[in-house]
Formats: structure tokens, sequence, C-alpha cells
């Protein structure tokens, strides 16, 4: 794994400024996280009004902050996002990303991305990165892929689509990022994505639980060791995507049959998490009692 973040290190040195990906926070203010999620539920809520019928759109969400575009086309779908003049944002953007058609080109079993980019002001000039790998917009891809799905087979089919679930798994897997709070994002949308095959309640909760004590261990991450690290990264980049993954492909009768399995391995991974929470409270109750021996020392009694 260090070997691949050194390769990729070293690849991006040589990348050209608009291959690059953006860096993450440049897109971390307010401004720019209700944006994209704007943009996720407007997609959204066109995939589930889509009556499968193949025909061209030209579609427009105006807000005070920031226009969105869609143009639909038999061959592309192309999405603008685009700041206003009020727009809060401290990087004043304009997104533009278009998607060729599924029966067109694929790749990863969806539609194939053929430009993603963002164009942005900072210190006063102009520059342009890519948006293909941003964590930040996996999210929006992944409603793009299911609009072009749901323009052909309409929304209720997609909506358990096993391809866009593979390709969300790929991302996670692909993704080296070493912030947590990205990586918690990226599973919150993944159980999203889950919960849309109508899995086992039990199974759905035990999700949910995942993510809410993986949130508690964001704020003092640091102070857990390499090892616990490591192990939380690896929890939400591959081992529940690739449980869940295999788990949705098996046939109704096999999934009844592996159901307690899947649920006890869930428990488990949320035990460890549990057993995380405990040693950082602990440790923050160390540093605690250390603060106040130091005070105690540095003041001493205040009546002598």
């Amino acid at each position: 794994m260090l070997k691949s973040i050194q390769d990729s290190a070293f690849m991006r040195f040589f990348t050209p400024s608009y291959k690059k990906t953006i860096d993450a926070h440049l897109l971390s203010d307010d401004t720019t996280s209700r944006l994209i999620a704007d943009t996720e539920r407007f997609l959204s809520k066109l995939v589930d009004k889509a009556d499968g019928r193949n025909q061209k759109r030209n579609l427009r969400r105006k807000q005070k902050e920031w226009t969105i575009k869609l143009r639909i086309q038999y061959k592309f779908i192309k999405l603008q996002i685009i700041d206003s003049k009020y727009s809060s944002s401290p990087v004043h953007k304009r997104i533009t990303i278009t998607c060729h058609r599924k029966y067109i080109k694929a790749e990863n079993g969806v539609a194939a991305v053929k430009e993603a980019k963002i164009h942005f002001l900072k210190d006063g000039r102009s520059h342009v990165r890519s948006l293909r790998d941003s964590p930040k917009f996996r999210g929006v891809f992944y409603q793009l892929f299911r609009l072009d799905q749901a323009y052909v087979h309409g929304g209720k089919q997609v909506k358990s689509s096993l391809e866009l679930l593979s390709n969300q798994e790929k991302q996670l897997s692909a993704s080296y990022t070493d912030d947590i709070r990205l990586l918690v994002e990226e599973g919150k949308r993944y159980v999203e994505t889950v919960k849309q095959f109508s899995i086992d309640a039990l199974i759905e909760n035990r999700l949910i639980r995942i993510i809410q004590h993986t949130q508690k261990l964001q704020e003092d991450f640091h102070f857990l060791d390499f090892e616990q690290r490591h192990t939380v990264r690896r929890m939400l980049r591959e081992d529940i995507p690739k449980l869940l993954n295999m788990f949705l492909s098996l046939s109704l009768k096999h999934q009844l049959e592996q159901k307690e399995n899947v649920f006890v391995s869930l428990s488990k991974m949320e035990l460890t998490l549990i057993t995380y929470t405990q040693y950082l409270e602990e440790v923050r109750l160390e540093h605690m009692n250390h603060l106040i021996r130091l005070q105690s020392k540095r003041y001493g009694n205040p009546t002598d």
C-alpha cells in the first residue's frame, strides 16, 4: 500500500495541472458542501421520476448562490455547476462533468466519464483541476451513473443495480486518502446505497451503527496507534464493501443462509470500534490528569 501511495505521489508530480485532482480542502467549506449535497438531491429526484424513456432533456436548478445545469443527450450527459456572484464560498468555481451514455461507452460496468473539470479562482489566478478522483464528488458521479440507467430502464429498476454498487466498492478500494473524515463520508454514501437493496433491518442497523461509531473516532483519530488507524481505514475502504457486495450478489436463498454470518461479522467490526472509542476515552482522561498535575505544580496552593 505504501508503494502505491509513493507511486501515486510520483505520478502526480509529473501530471499536468488540469489532470491533477483538486485538493480536498478547496472543497471543504460549508457553501461548497451544500452545493454538492443539493446537486446529489437534484439528480436523485430525477432518477426517481424517470420512466425509462430515453429522451433529450435540458434542465436547470437555480439557487441564490449557484446554478445547476443538466443536459441529457443520446450520446452523453453533461452537468454544469456554476457559483453565482452571491456565493459565500471562498473559492468561486465552475464545474463541468460529462459522461458518455453507458450504451455508447462504459467503464467498470457504468457510464465512462469523458470530462470532469473544475475551474476556479485562487490568489487572483485562474486554475483548472480534475474531479475524476475527488472523494467529495463521488456521490455526484454515482447519481449521474444512476440517471444514465434510469433514462433507459426507469428509476425503480436502477435502485437495485449491483453494477453501481460494485463501482462504489472499486472507488473506495482505490482511495488512498488518509483523511478519516473523507473516508467516513464515503462510507456513509456507500451505506445509503446499500439501503436501497431492502436488506435485512438488523444488517442495515448494524451498518448505520458502525458509521456512527466511526464518526465518534474522528476528532481524536490521531491518538489511535498505527495498527488501529489502519484497521478503521481498511474497514471502511475494503472490508465492509467487499462483504456487502458479495452478500448482495448471492441468490435470495443463499442470502438467507448467510444473513446471520454477515450480521456476526459486522457486529465484530462494531465491537472493535467500541473498543477503540473506550481506548480514546482513557487517553483523554490520562491527558486530563496530566494537565491537572501540571497546573498544580505551576501554580501550587493559592493559599500559600
